[in-house]
């Protein structure tokens, strides 16, 4: 990790430990340490051990709700995967450094009970971004009005009308206009 964080700006290594009794005697005072606890148990006894303030940021790669919770809500904890990007590991530092708690995405899910297909749930269901005119036409069909009534209403030909729908269509993967207005009513593109 000094290595890694040789690298980043504002970082500066000033030692290691290989005990949390070794790290409370470290000085100068630390903002924040760096402390390798792989599985749940090495996480349980550290926090058996640990006590409050020092901002930590705990790498693991089996956290377990029983032995993270109580390192978390201690304050200024970061649990982070053990081997992080540059990226990720100096905000988790900065963050706890600053009083936050902060949990990588990989722990989210087994910490906080949430599904553990929630990347690929977004991806399938991002929708492309419609232009002004195609949802102003999707709130149009919201409402019913055929073709014709929404080239009316908008001062446009029926054709346009229709390439809009079917650009709508597309873009939401609908085979309907119902299925179209029911993905906007979904996606937060229709207020109901």
């Amino acid at each position: 990790m000094a290595a890694l964080l040789a690298d980043a700006a504002g970082f500066e290594c000033i030692g290691t430990a290989a005990t949390v009794a070794e790290l409370t005697q470290v000085t100068p005072t630390l903002d924040a340490a760096i402390v390798d606890a792989p599985d749940a148990e090495c996480l349980a006894d550290f926090a058996h051990d640990y006590s409050p303030p020092m901002a930590l940021v705990v790498l693991s790669d089996a956290p377990d709700r029983e032995s993270a919770l109580p390192v978390l809500l201690a304050g200024g904890v970061a649990l982070l995967e053990r081997n992080p990007s540059l990226s990720h590991l100096t905000a988790a530092v900065r963050a706890a450094a600053s009083g936050l708690i902060t949990v990588g995405p990989a722990h989210a899910a087994t910490l906080f009970d949430w599904p553990t297909s929630i990347d690929s749930a977004r991806s399938t269901q991002w929708v492309p971004p419609l232009t002004p005119r195609e949802l102003q036409v999707l709130r149009m069909l919201s409402d019913g009005e055929p073709n014709k009534s929404i080239a009316a209403e908008l001062q446009i030909s029926e054709h346009t009308a229709k390439f809009h729908v079917s650009q709508i269509l597309a873009k939401l993967g609908a085979e309907s206009r119902t299925e179209a207005v029911a993905i906007g009513i979904r996606q937060g593109l229709v207020m109901v």
